[in-house]
């Protein structure tokens, strides 16, 4: 009898294990795409727009980056024109020697082997951020937490007429939370035109320190308020549910919209995203 056992437990193994099949799953891959990435602020600190080539779905190598490009940004209000410089890395660079200005349309055109590639944003208001606030927590308990300092803001938003939308961006010694699950946005001081005038509420105030994250004594916090418009505020919604995208609901993934045109030859496609942004900040130290 226990050899029968043994015998019959072995042949259970056997056919558990003998029915793994690995699947290989071979997408087409397509040309390669213009990626467009054209963050631009106010501040006083080196402009950026990155030119790369897309990459294959399950590709685990850096986008190949787009040299010899012309990058120009025109304020459509005045005329001005500002040239970006090609750094032969895929980043087209401009530090400012004047001020972007709020209530300013600006056209972004990038021109890559004769084709024009064109797009426009407003400048929104922002507001500004009055007080950091950082405390000390020991970790553990049912959350298994870190143990280190959480940062918290408070600021408000302006009332008006129109909803304002941001983008709140955190950094932990300089570096950026960018992770697709840490994307901060808002309208208003929430989530709707209800909470117009009001201060932030506290989800959106606590998410500058990340589920996950802590700083510890002396490291330096900074918070930007960046203001965004209604597409932008709708891309990042789709940036953030196609990183979060998993588990036993998920849904098929599907491809991240685009502001920007091909104004030369439609049938060649860019993906990317343009956006101005006004920029309020305040930076603090954990103690």
């Amino acid at each position: 009898m226990k050899t029968l056992k043994l015998f019959l437990f072995i042949a259970g193994i056997f056919f558990l294990t003998s029915c793994e099949d690995v699947i290989q799953v071979k997408l087409d891959e397509g040309d390669p795409m213009v990626t467009i990435d054209a963050f631009i602020n106010d501040m006083r600190s080196q402009q950026k727009v990155r030119l790369t080539y897309t990459d294959p779905y399950f590709s685990q190598k850096p986008n190949q980056p787009i040299t010899g490009a012309t990058v120009n940004l025109k304020d459509l209000s005045t005329g001005l024109d500002y040239s970006f410089t090609d750094n032969n890395n895929g980043d087209y660079v401009w530090t400012p020697t004047d001020t972007f200005r709020i209530g300013h349309e600006y056209e972004l055109t990038v021109t890559h082997q004769g084709i024009i590639y064109r797009s426009s944003s407003r400048m929104n208001r922002t507001t500004r951020v009055d007080t950091l606030v950082s405390e000390f927590e020991e970790g553990g308990g049912l959350g298994n937490s870190k143990e280190g300092y959480k940062f918290a803001f408070l600021g408000f938003d302006p009332p008006g007429d129109t909803i304002d939308y941001y983008w709140i961006k955190s950094y932990r010694n300089g570096v950026f939370f960018n992770k697709g699950t840490q994307i901060n946005i808002c309208a208003n001081a929430a989530f709707g035109e209800g909470a117009d005038g009001f201060p932030f509420i506290t989800p959106i105030a606590e998410s500058i320190t990340p589920f996950g994250e802590v700083f510890q004594k002396y490291d330096i916090c900074r918070v930007e308020i960046h203001s965004i418009n209604l597409e932008t505020y709708n891309f990042l919604t789709q940036v953030y549910t196609q990183t979060t995208n998993s588990g036993l609901f998920a849904t098929s993934p599907e491809n991240v919209k685009t502001n920007l045109k091909n104004i030369t030859n439609d049938k060649v496609k860019v993906v990317g995203w343009f956006c101005m942004s006004a920029v309020g900040f305040k930076e603090g130290v954990a103690q």
